[in-house]
């Protein structure tokens, strides 16, 4: 009855005055080019720097823009010779990719191709392919979206969100602090295309596009008073809470029925939350008859992560790929969007029977014992298999995604690691 009430004394107030937005007066797209003449060859560092530290920046918002030329060796008017952008072509440009903020690196990825394609499986679902398709997720045979048939040009963009976690969870604006966004070209772009002949990428532009906000007079009068009084003290200072994808690869699997990696050494500050595991065939690397984001299951029939002497999942998921058998992992994969970003219902990327061709394993480590939260963390990973031995040519890689926290001073435009 209370909301029934609440909702007819609402329709009453028809004297309320209408509320306008103005605190924004101004909201546009600036763009960000490399330091110096940079040239866009294999391996080379590409720096885009930010100085103008008196703007707010909507990083979160922000995106690299890239066009280049795709042009196969030989074509073939019958169609018998195929060659075309592979999926998450763009990602796989780049060997890392680091965003620095005062000098100070916060955030890094490693195999942007990798390290994408893992997190799009799991944060996306098939309803935003149209929308993922301008990343360079998606592309196909069938699907060259971003390519021009005609003069070979292609162009796509990576948000930053899409990226790494510091710009998916830290979405207000950054404020009187120096920026630098390093990439680090792929030392070949062999993972970038699938076809019968080699191919020839060459990079043309690659800026960085982002938001400036311009808030109203009295916003900004405001906030420039807040910054002045408050950011000298420690307590004053920016708190930027977010989340950090890691990859770790494992090069070889070992061909026996079971093996373990002892992953890392973690402080109790960067304790893992989840861990995703995805294994691929060695040959998929550098190979343009392969194509380097598709996971293969490797015939695996558990996987147990220890945190010290806790262990995840608690049960035994007892895997057989041949017969189905593989729903205790299928539902994990489909409770992260759930259990990660909160959402009221998952949309997995994979349905049932993709998954058992190409699964991500998923374990939620988020709920920890007070043993694991005060001491040094030693992670490892135990895998075992129904057959004699694992396939051969297997290598794992692991996404770890654990919290992080900085601070900085929007008066000084000092950074501080906790």
């Amino acid at each position: 009855m209370a909301l029934t009430l609440a909702s007819s004394i609402e329709k009453c107030d028809v004297f309320d005055e209408p509320i306008f937005d103005n605190s924004i007066v101004s909201l546009h797209e600036h763009t960000y080019k490399p330091y110096g003449s940079p040239s866009y060859k294999n391996s080379d560092e590409i720096r885009i720097p930010v100085h103008f530290q008196d703007l707010i920046l909507d990083i979160s918002e922000s995106y690299i823009y890239i066009e280049g030329k795709f042009t196969p060796s030989q074509f073939a008017a019958d169609g018998h010779i195929k060659c075309n952008l592979s999926n998450n072509a763009l990602a796989f440009l780049f060997e890392e990719i680091r965003y620095e903020m005062g000098g100070e690196q916060i955030a890094v990825v490693r195999k942007p191709g990798i390290t994408t394609s893992m997190k799009t499986m799991l944060s996306f679902g098939a309803s935003q392919l149209p929308v993922l398709l301008t990343y360079g997720w998606g592309l196909g045979e069938d699907h060259q979206d971003i390519l021009d048939d005609t003069t070979h040009v292609f162009s796509g963009r990576l948000p930053l969100k899409y990226l790494m976690g510091f710009a998916e969870d830290y979405t207000k604006g950054l404020i009187n602090v120096k920026q630098e966004l390093i990439l680090i070209l792929a030392r070949t772009f062999k993972n970038c295309y699938v076809g019968d002949v080699e191919a020839n990428i060459v990079i043309d532009k690659i800026e960085w596009k982002i938001r400036h906000v311009v808030p109203e007079d009295r916003l900004k009068l405001k906030l420039m008073s807040r910054i002045n009084k408050s950011s000298t003290s420690p307590a004053g200072r920016i708190k930027v809470p977010y989340r950090m994808w890691d990859l770790y690869e494992l090069p070889k699997l070992r061909e026996t029925s079971s093996d373990i990696w002892a992953i890392k050494t973690s402080t109790s500050l960067e304790r893992p939350r989840y861990v995703i595991i995805g294994f691929q065939s060695i040959d998929n690397c550098d190979n343009t008859e392969k194509d380097a984001s598709v996971f293969m299951n490797a015939d695996v029939s558990d996987i147990r992560l220890y945190l010290n002497s806790d262990v995840y999942p608690y049960e035994r998921w007892n895997m057989d790929f041949t017969k189905k058998l593989s729903a205790p992992a299928y539902y994990a994969y489909i409770n992260f969007q759930r259990t990660y970003y909160g959402k009221e219902m998952s949309e997995p990327m994979l349905n049932f029977t993709q998954f058992l061709q190409t699964p991500l394993f998923v374990i939620d480590c988020s709920h920890q014992s007070e043993a694991v939260k005060s001491s040094t963390v030693d992670i490892k990973l135990e895998f075992e298999t129904r057959k004699s031995t694992f396939p051969s040519n297997v290598k794992v890689y692991a996404l770890i995604l654990h919290d992080s926290l900085i601070k900085y001073s929007a008066l000084e435009g000092t950074v501080y690691l906790r």
